[in-house]
């Protein structure tokens, strides 16, 4: 409510004495006192009435004044009770620029008090019911397939308030507010991936005195940590008013309906695609292209295409985490196509200029972003390396498995891999399937692992250091700082366990990709 609300009450016969020009001052309560220091007991923004009790001296209107201006009363309204309010009084209210109210002896502070209350629940309900019915048309909007980024910043705006929407790469999906850059958006994302509980305080990087953001998760059915989105909202949930967490669930509430949209568009399409890695594997190459058109990819004239390949390691007990991974680190590209569950195929378009290059910078950016979460799982990423039309994808989906095998045989929490990037034994290795690259590495490394756990011994380095310095005895001692008979004998060990002789080159290269194999 505001002060110019109870003062235009003519049965409470308030007169202003001071501050006339403030009528529009919010007040938040109503509170009674005679202490002269009351401060400790007054939290901001309110009404606060005495009946002067305090006033034995002029000098205590201005101690009395201070105290509710430092605790940030709103008004001030004093009683006839005793007699008129002291010109001392008048002076330390124009002094610190407070109102000052004089209510008459007719007119209880009760009174005052209850119209206050009255006023202040009026305007309660009124702005509840403004609340719902705005919050109702913007839900209606994203349900009739509104522009969400749109429809939240108009949202945000009409709330007054700050806010974003972020995904779990730190991508920006809308905003009302300040852009938020780069660096903060990915602090943002790292923040929400290695949080145990929500809401969540961030301090934006780069920024002097850093600028405090609450970020809470948009929490959908299907939502999962590395394939969501995350509501930011400027300041600190701790100190917010209750309108400031109403005004967040409203606008998470739109946030969930969109992305439920997102996700659900998402779904329908990787069904409608799921016959496209059988289709180009049966060298169908027409009608992979016409799925995909039928799908709604684009085709114009001279138009190219990168095929992708992704999975998580191992298998998530979420089916189609992977594929959801995925359409988010491609989400920047509304051009595409993405279907699989476990392994995840991606046709994605590139724009004049772009290659496979610049697409597989934009993945790895992505995907590097998502390395805090991946906790419990690897990211494999292929990309081929060759853009091609819409009706030569066969060569692109191959190149970009083969990839995405290398990527899962490097190790490490995400691997994004090109086919360009591939040496010519890693392609080999990529090619074989899993089963027979465990067996070979076995056969191979078996018994010198066996050996080196069983004698607390370094055959297997030993042999790493020698291949690493083809075979020169002298150098791969030195470096190994120990005696070339030391070295003889342990690489004798290793050819008598393996069967392989270390001074033909056949076997060096057998053990070099047992090697391989084990990294």
């Amino acid at each position: 409510m505001r002060l110019g609300e109870l003062l235009s009450l003519p049965r409470l016969r308030l007169r202003v004495l001071s501050g006339g020009d403030q009528s529009d001052l919010p007040i938040r309560w109503a509170y009674t006192t005679d202490l002269l220091e009351p401060a400790r007991y007054l939290s901001g923004g309110e009404l606060v009435l005495t009946g002067m009790m305090w006033h034995t001296r002029p000098e205590d209107s201005e101690t009395f004044v201070a105290s509710l201006v430092e605790a940030g009363a709103a008004a001030l309204g004093a009683g006839t009770a005793l007699g008129e309010i002291p010109d001392d009084l008048v002076r330390a209210c124009e002094r610190h620029g407070i109102p000052l109210v004089e209510v008459p002896t007719e007119t209880s502070f009760g009174a005052v008090t209850e119209e206050v209350l009255r006023l202040l629940n009026r305007n309660r309900f009124t702005t509840i019911t403004e609340r719902h019915d705005r919050h109702r048309r913007f839900i209606a909007e994203v349900a009739a397939g509104a522009d969400f980024p749109e429809v939240f910043a108009h949202a945000a705006d009409q709330a007054g308030v700050n806010a974003w929407v972020v995904s779990s790469t730190g991508r920006a999906v809308a905003a009302a507010g300040p852009e938020l850059g780069e660096e903060t958006r990915l602090e943002i994302a790292h923040r929400a991936l290695t949080a145990p509980s929500f809401p969540r305080e961030v301090h934006a990087p780069g920024e002097a005195p850093p600028r405090v953001l609450t970020v809470l998760p948009v929490q959908t059915r299907e939502s999962h940590p590395l394939a969501r989105w995350l509501l930011v909202c400027a300041g600190d949930h701790r100190s917010w008013a209750e309108d400031a967490h109403e005004t967040a669930a409203e606008l998470s509430s739109i946030a969930v309906l969109a992305r439920s949209r997102e996700e659900e568009r998402a779904l329908n399409d990787a069904r409608h695609a799921e016959g496209l890695p059988r289709l180009l594997t049966g060298h169908r190459r027409e009608e992979a292209a016409a799925l995909l058109r039928a799908g709604g990819m684009a085709d114009p004239e001279g138009a190219l295409h990168v095929a992708v390949s992704a999975e998580l390691v191992p298998e998530p007990r979420l089916p189609d985490l992977a594929r959801r991974v995925v359409t988010e680190l491609l989400a920047g590209r509304p051009d595409t196509v993405v279907t699989g569950d476990g392994d995840v195929l991606a046709v994605a378009a590139v724009g004049d200029g772009e290659g496979a290059g610049t697409l597989r910078a934009e993945l790895e950016r992505g995907a590097r972003a998502l390395e805090p979460g991946l906790t419990d799982y690897r990211l494999a990423v292929g990309v081929g390396c060759t853009a091609r039309p819409l009706g030569d994808l066969r060569g692109a989906a191959a190149e970009a498995r083969h990839a995405r095998r290398l990527a899962r045989l490097r190790g490490g929490r995400v691997q994004v891999v090109a086919g360009d990037e591939i040496d010519t034994h890693e392609l080999l290795l990529a090619s074989v399937p899993e089963e027979i690259r465990d067996a070979y590495r076995e056969r191979l490394l078996g018994p010198l692992l066996a050996y080196d756990r069983d004698h607390r011994s370094d055959l297997v380095e030993t042999l790493e250091r020698f291949l690493e310095h083809s075979g020169s005895w002298q150098r791969c001692a030195n470096a190994m700082h120990v005696h070339v008979n030391t070295l003889r004998y342990r690489i004798g060990r290793v050819e008598e366990l393996t069967g392989r002789d270390l001074g033909r080159l056949d076997h060096r290269v057998d053990l070099f990709l047992a090697l391989r194999l084990r990294d």
